[in-house]
């Protein structure tokens, strides 16, 4: 390359590596798959003769291979700055798309590779892990990555020692000495590269591998992904901000999200409103429950949501309601009629006051009526707007999120594009909010976090919980209902019985036989399940199984129905009918 007179330095040459890791494979993994890691010898720069100083005695020059890049990679810049399309870089050597400034390319196989893919050396030693070198490896299987968590196989940094595994990406990333972050610590902070035994007073944990700084003069540790955290955030658990604190009140404190007790000698979000009400910061943060928005300096009147009347009012007891085009006058329940349905929750109406259509045969609860146009739900860290199943154009939903039912009548959405995810909630499903006073139980009712659940089935229905079910359970003892339970009206009507009929499962019922008025089927005793060490054979449950273990009952009367019977498929049909 001509430079023009000027006496510029010879870069090195590097090679494709590709054909560094096709020769790696050739001489030590296929046919011999004996180990999990194999240490690469070949060195990444391109040898300036056939005849290599590396360890194999030979150089992949010498391989006649057309598979084999025998030119240097090219060193190029993105030439505008614009952001990358990922799906135009995909690096050849480690597959993952992760853009940088810099990149290789090469002309034989026209591949584009990772900076530090190409120039990665036989070994390093990783600032966060001085005590061990990190040796140049491949693997039969995939690894996971410590730092970035995704898993390659072909080429990453290891530790024999420690079983440690890093992308070259991430081990070859440079770690400042020292930083000022003002937003996270008001003092300088220095790198500590001693960090497993450091507690993070952010997080309060401790990770083996994140690069920690710390304070001297305020004893104060933070890891390096902590920094910058949100100081004023909403979380859907919770109906007010909550506030970063570094320091809490004496006493013990459960976390509002987890319920798992809170350390008061590190750092926790707490709201200002609410006395005693913490969250751990890493659940506080996490995107099941936090939008990802600062609210620091955001007037909380910008934060609000419409979640006020959402009809207008005509006269004293007349309303117009969006979801219908007739004015609705406010009455008194009267008359049980098992015909009748609210279009709201698909209920019938059994007492209490109800908004009625003044020209056709609409219905209303009163508490369905005042359902707000948008509100805030545990479920979901983002608004939910109200829809009606029979406006045209809405979006297009059959089934409720939470419980699984059908969706009939008023439901409230959101969709997120980024992610294609979505939720829809039936009014029933969004009435049920933290903590939930479950009329079957005398603790309250939170949703689960993770995997905190013991308790494999509901204690109704008894149906077994898999990886999509939405359930609530007790933190005192080991008791959880799905939600479909949760949803069910505590006591309902029967147009045979002048008595409210009380929910409970066959199991409360069943000291003596009873028949479904409806169906005539046998109320059948609901039997708990058999340990994982039975040796019987279990027999799976049937339609008919499942209907009968939720019950509803009149003591008076000793009137009983399959709640299934009186609540399931009935109503829906007929409210879609009318």
């Amino acid at each position: 390359m001509d430079s023009g007179g000027h006496k510029l330095p010879l870069q090195p040459l590097f090679s494709c590596p590709s054909s560094r890791i096709n020769f790696h494979k050739r001489n030590h993994i296929d046919g011999h798959e004996t180990q999990e890691f194999y240490p690469f010898n070949c060195s990444p720069h391109f040898p300036s003769k056939r005849t290599s100083t590396d360890q194999e005695g030979e150089s992949f020059l010498d391989w006649d291979n057309p598979y084999i890049c025998k030119l240097p990679v090219v060193l190029l810049f993105w030439c505008n700055t614009e952001q990358p399309d990922p799906e135009d870089f995909r690096c050849g050597a480690c597959g993952r798309p992760t853009l940088s400034a810099t990149y290789y390319a090469c002309l034989i196989c026209e591949k584009m590779f990772h900076k530090e893919c190409v120039e990665s050396p036989f070994e390093i030693i990783h600032p966060s892990h001085p005590f061990h070198s990190l040796r140049l490896t491949s693997s039969p299987q995939s690894q996971n990555c410590i730092c970035c968590h995704h898993y390659f196989n072909d080429i990453f940094y290891h530790c024999s020692t420690c079983k440690l595994i890093m992308h070259p990406i991430c081990a070859m990333r440079s770690i400042p000495f020292a930083v000022d972050h003002p937003k996270s610590h008001s003092h300088p902070l220095t790198f500590y590269p001693a960090q497993a035994s450091l507690v993070c007073h952010f997080c309060a944990s401790i990770k083996k591998f994140d690069p920690t700084y710390i304070c001297i003069q305020c004893v104060f540790a933070i890891h390096k992904d902590c920094r910058g955290f949100p100081h004023v955030i909403r979380i859907s658990r919770h109906h007010h901000r909550i506030s970063f604190t570094s320091s809490l009140l004496s006493g013990t404190f459960s976390c509002g999200v987890c319920r798992e007790q809170v350390d008061n000698n590190y750092g926790a979000y707490a709201c200002n409103k609410c006395d005693g009400y913490f969250v751990h910061s890493k659940c506080a943060i996490d995107p099941k429950v936090w939008d990802g928005k600062e609210l620091e300096g955001v007037p909380e009147e910008n934060d609000k949501i419409d979640d006020g009347e959402p009809f207008k009012r005509i006269a004293d007891g007349i309303i117009l309601h969006p979801f219908h085009s007739h004015h609705l006058q406010l009455e008194i329940f009267r008359a049980y009629d098992e015909n009748t349905y609210c279009r709201g929750c698909a209920l019938p109406i059994y007492e209490g006051q109800f908004y009625s259509c003044m020209e056709c045969d609409f219905i209303l609860h009163e508490s369905c009526a005042n359902a707000p146009c948008m509100k805030r739900h545990p479920l979901h860290p983002y608004p939910l707007t109200l829809l009606n199943t029979a406006s045209p154009g809405e979006e297009s939903v059959s089934q409720c999120t939470a419980c699984r039912r059908l969706v009939v009548g008023f439901y409230y959405f959101h969709y997120l594009d980024k992610h294609h995810e979505r939720i829809a909630l039936d009014l029933r499903c969004a009435s049920i909010i933290e903590p939930f006073e479950f009329h079957g139980h005398k603790h309250p009712l939170y949703l689960p976090w993770e995997d905190s659940n013991k308790v494999t089935h509901c204690q109704i229905c008894k149906e077994d919980f898999d990886m999509d079910s939405l359930e609530v359970n007790c933190m005192e003892c080991d008791y959880t209902i799905c939600f479909h339970c949760a949803s069910l009206p505590e006591k309902v009507r029967y147009k045979h019985d002048s008595h409210f009929l009380m929910i409970c499962d066959g199991k409360e019922a069943s000291d003596k036989p009873y028949w479904c008025e409806i169906c005539e089927g046998k109320i059948e005793v609901v039997k708990e399940k058999a340990n994982s060490g039975d040796k019987k054979k279990k027999r799976l449950p049937t339609n008919r199984d499942k209907k009968e273990r939720k019950i509803y009952k009149c003591n008076d009367c000793c009137t009983t129905l399959h709640a299934e019977c009186l609540l399931g498929q009935t109503f829906t049909s007929n409210l879609l009918k009318q």
